[in-house]
């Protein structure tokens, strides 16, 4: 396998919520982009329309991989969600006889009822993002040096603004399966957890996470796990797929 060019910028914001879809009362957040908000995120830079991007960049276009720039800090913001009904509409699409009344409408919300949902955000999150198009990447790298992206980029939430800055252009090189300290997120499946490297001392924070890794334009998604330590370390594994060489750095894609 060759070489390829990979951008790394810097990803990051005040606050961040990667919504976790299988919590419940509480809304719970992923401590790192899933690839499918990285997709979105390059979707934003690029202008690319939101129903084709998962198409655009799908395991077979665009290799993604996410590095924890900072330690995970969350907070818990109470938030306020109001619920208003349709009001007034018809929706007859044909013109009604003299007697006809419209009947009412059938399990209509009560007008201005709020609920109040606990929202666990990321806290000053940041993140390297290691990403590779086989289509666009002259224009990925430009608009990311220049800062001229055709939607503004948020983080998870549009109200969320972030900073993307531009670190870096370089070749990835594939390394053979073996024994790493891996800096990005890895998924599970690929590697094995070397807990003979692990030092206690330098407070490992490691998590098994379950995160969507491709979707499609109907919002449907499929789902990988990932190992990711939280205080932003690299990972020692045994690794049974190729990790990359980018630098002085090993990466491995989602």
């Amino acid at each position: 396998m060759d070489s390829f060019p990979i951008v790394v910028f810097r990803y990051r914001g005040r606050y961040g919520h990667f919504r976790i879809p299988y919590s419940n009362v509480s809304s719970l957040s992923y401590p790192f982009p899933p690839r499918t908000a990285v997709a979105g995120l390059l979707g934003a830079i690029l202008g690319v329309r939101k129903e084709d991007v998962a198409e655009t960049f799908n395991k077979d276009n665009a290799r993604i991989a996410v590095e924890m720039d900072a330690e995970v800090k969350t907070i818990t913001h109470v938030t306020n969600f109001r619920q208003d009904g349709p009001g007034d509409v018809n929706y007859s699409i044909k013109r009604p006889k003299k007697d006809w009344k419209p009947k009412p409408l059938k399990n209509v919300p009560a007008q201005n009822v709020s609920t109040q949902i606990p929202m666990e955000l990321l806290r000053n999150p940041s993140y390297l993002i290691y990403a590779n198009l086989n289509c666009g990447m002259d224009e990925l790298i430009s608009r990311i040096k220049t800062e001229r992206y055709v939607y503004t980029p948020c983080m998870g939430i549009s109200e969320f603004l972030v900073e993307v800055e531009y670190i870096s252009v370089g070749m990835a090189e594939p390394l053979e399966p073996g024994e790493f300290d891996v800096s990005t997120v890895v998924c599970k499946d690929d590697c094995a957890l070397v807990l003979d490297c692990l030092k206690p001392e330098e407070g490992h924070n490691i998590h098994e996470l379950k995160v969507p890794h491709l979707g499609t334009a109907q919002r449907t998604f499929t789902y990988r796990r990932y190992l990711v330590d939280m205080t932003s370390k690299p990972l020692p594994v045994r690794m049974n797929e190729r990790p990359y060489q980018y630098e002085d750095k090993i990466i491995a894609f989602l």
